[in-house]
């Protein structure tokens, strides 16, 4: 594949397929009371039940790898942070291809080996399940938008004990990936909600991926506010050749976090929220649920070869619970942590730090927690810059180039439209959360020739082109 083609095929769009059914609610509740024999923490979690969402959705492998970059934004704080922040975008790029309609795996994602297909599944598997997510709270709350926040970044500010690297600390697998923000306004008043995702990915059959949402059903009953569960979406991608598959299911919960007038919002979000104290507590027996499979389900699915799935680990579940009336600090720490991703897509460190709580800068250290932000590094200045694109729209981010033989070079830039910069810039986290849904209206249908051109309703921006050199 040339660099050109290449490009283009990041923009075309095609059919995600999407699977939720009572079927596949039987397959997991099934799976989950026979692990639970075992394994104790399959007793806890939430009863899942399917999405009204339809057979696919429309995406491109642009959209997926741009959902890909912001949610990633926190994964790394070193000297090389900002190449690392463009790597999904390079590493991934040529991953994803339309097959007969059907997004699917290319040719090149199929030629690696099996530790390299388990970071590829779990990276593309995060971009395909906000997709899917996103699609699915379009549709159940049409005024609304939703921002990714990592799971970590607000469990860090307000829990001292078990919020530790995910891939380090065996308890942390179970809690979730991510929890979607959801914000509308009227124009006089505005409604923030929380919907906590749990996103799985896999090479293997669709029994392995119903194993993947048994446990996610456990993870997104681990936040919980005022002890209440909240909305919550588990999406599992079956990852192939011949096409890519989500299996989403819906567990219930307790709606907005909180409302107001919108000037309320903004006098909330204007203050600094300190660092709480809290400690997550086991799950009680009296929470467990009951694991009742469906009798008139299909026979149980069975794949030959599938390997043993990762389990949950011993012991009943943490429970991170928001006490109620901290509602209002939850909401500061996820906004300003939405405020704080946005600014690093876009390449402001400096300017992102600014919306961290202390214990979230690493101050004072703590070699069990580690920083979001290292502190005062000369490398974590801003790198953004003002970038004109086609049509007049402007930006302020970042870009990278990643050479390639001949002399040409495949370009990404990362940023965010330059009005919504400027409120997070400037400390306006309310007026960006509310302008960002009219900059997408407006931007939306740009279609620069010879790019790929991706705009997320936050006003993050994407675009990928072919050049002749670095320029």
């Amino acid at each position: 594949m040339d660099l050109d083609s290449l490009v283009r095929s990041l923009g075309r769009e095609s059919t995600l397929a999407v699977r939720s059914s009572e079927q596949v609610v039987t397959e997991v509740l099934r799976y989950a009371k026979e692990k639970a024999k075992d394994y104790e923490a399959y007793r806890y979690g939430k009863t899942p039940s399917p999405v009204r969402i339809g057979p696919a959705v429309r995406t491109s492998p642009a959209q997926v790898l741009h959902e890909v970059g912001v949610a990633t934004t926190f994964l790394t704080a070193s000297p090389l942070a900002q190449v690392a922040r463009h790597w999904a975008h390079v590493r991934y790029c040529a991953t994803l291809t339309a097959r007969d309609g059907c997004l699917a795996l290319s040719r090149h994602a199929g030629n690696v080996v099996h530790h390299h297909k388990v970071a590829q599944s779990e990276q593309l598997g995060i971009g395909l399940a906000l997709v899917v997510a996103k699609a699915v709270l379009r549709r159940q709350y049409p005024d609304w938008d939703f921002h990714a926040v990592d799971a970590e970044v607000a469990l860090k500010a307000g829990f001292i004990d078990g919020v530790g690297a995910v891939d380090t600390t065996s308890r942390t697998k179970k809690r979730p990936d991510y929890i979607l923000l959801g914000h509308h306004s009227s124009g006089r008043r505005s409604g923030v909600k929380i919907v906590i995702l749990e996103c799985k990915g896999t090479h293997q059959p669709p029994s392995f991926a119903y194993g993947q949402l048994a446990r996610a059903a456990v993870q997104v009953d681990a936040l919980r506010v005022a002890g209440r569960s909240q909305p919550a979406l588990m999406v599992a991608l079956c990852l192939t050749g011949s096409r890519i598959t989500s299996y989403v299911l819906d567990p219930p919960g307790d709606d907005e976090l909180w409302s107001g007038a919108d000037d309320d919002l903004d006098e909330l979000l204007r203050a600094s929220p300190d660092d709480q104290d809290w400690q997550p507590r086991p799950a009680a027996p009296d929470e467990a649920r009951a694991l009742e499979v469906p009798t008139d389900g299909a026979p149980p699915a069975t794949d030959a070869e599938v390997p043993p799935a990762e389990e949950l680990p011993p012991g009943a579940p943490d429970v991170f619970d928001i006490p109620a009336e901290r509602r209002g600090w939850f909401t500061q720490i996820l906004t300003r942590a939405v405020a704080a991703t946005t600014l690093l897509f876009a390449g402001d460190n400096g300017a992102a730090r600014g919306y961290a709580t202390p214990r979230q800068r690493g101050e004072p250290a703590a070699p069990a927690q580690a920083a979001l932000f290292e502190p005062d590094l000369p490398w974590a200045s801003s790198t953004a810059q003002t970038v004109r694109l086609r049509n007049g729209l402007r930006a302020e981010g970042t870009r990278y180039y990643a050479p390639l033989p001949g002399g040409r070079a495949l370009e990404v830039f990362r940023g965010v439209e330059s009005d919504l910069y400027r409120h997070l810039a400037e400390g306006r986290i309310g007026p960006y959360l509310r302008a960002a849904p009219g900059i997408f209206r407006r931007w939306s249908d740009v279609r620069p020739p010879g790019e790929v051109f991706s705009l997320g309703r936050d006003g993050t921006i994407l675009v990928v082109r072919a050049t002749d050199g670095q320029g």
